[in-house]
């Protein structure tokens, strides 16, 4: 960020000094105009950029009030627990655990989530919030096998073996087996895990 705001203060400073310059002759009121258009749309496109990363951050989701038990559910102790089981053993990005589940693994799919996740940004600040929150659709297989797909341990796991088709396909959700995405009961008990150099 600090990266941008200085080339954006370079790119100001330079237009200030050769505007003298610039604007003696058609050329460079040409060249003046020109730079005047791209600068604010080179910090708008870099503005996205940043924001789209950082949305995709795990202390973003956690970020409403909505979501604190479940971000809490990320350490409850609980093997069966999905956020839980692939937070504590690193399956996935610590840094973008949320989305890296939530997201649609398909051309168009990490625009697909982000226009979900304004949907519930506009619902926080304007809506009414529900008591539980929601998927937009049931939960696709593709989103577990963009992972778990080619995994030995998937692969070789009991009754992966005899229901591939069906988990490929669709027909039978990897949810109907494993149904605790986030244990929001262990977080009621406040049943959590710590790594020992975290415990009192």
């Amino acid at each position: 960020m600090m990266v941008l705001l200085g080339a954006v203060a370079v790119m100001v400073a330079m237009i200030a000094y050769a505007a003298g310059h610039l604007t003696a002759n058609g050329l460079g009121r040409l060249v003046l105009l020109g730079g005047l258009a791209l600068l604010p749309l080179a910090v708008s496109g870099a503005g996205v950029a940043v924001g789209v990363h950082e949305s995709s951050e795990t202390q973003f989701c956690m970020g409403c009030h909505e979501m604190e038990r479940y971000g809490q559910s990320l350490f409850v102790d609980n093997p069966n627990a999905l956020a839980a089981v692939h937070y504590q053993k690193r399956l996935i990005s610590r840094d973008s655990t949320c989305f890296s589940c939530h997201t649609d693994y398909a051309l168009f799919g990490d625009a697909k989530a982000k226009l979900n996740g304004l949907k519930h940004v506009w619902v926080h600040y304007f809506g009414t919030i529900p008591p539980e929150p929601r998927l937009y659709q049931p939960y696709p297989n593709y989103n577990c096998l963009h992972c778990h797909n080619d995994a030995r341990g998937y692969l070789e796991g009991g009754p992966h073996r005899e229901l591939q088709a069906e988990l490929r396909s669709g027909a039978r959700s990897c949810l109907t087996c494993h149904d605790v995405a986030h244990d929001l009961e262990g977080v009621k008990a406040q049943n959590f895990w710590l790594p020992e150099r975290q415990r009192p």
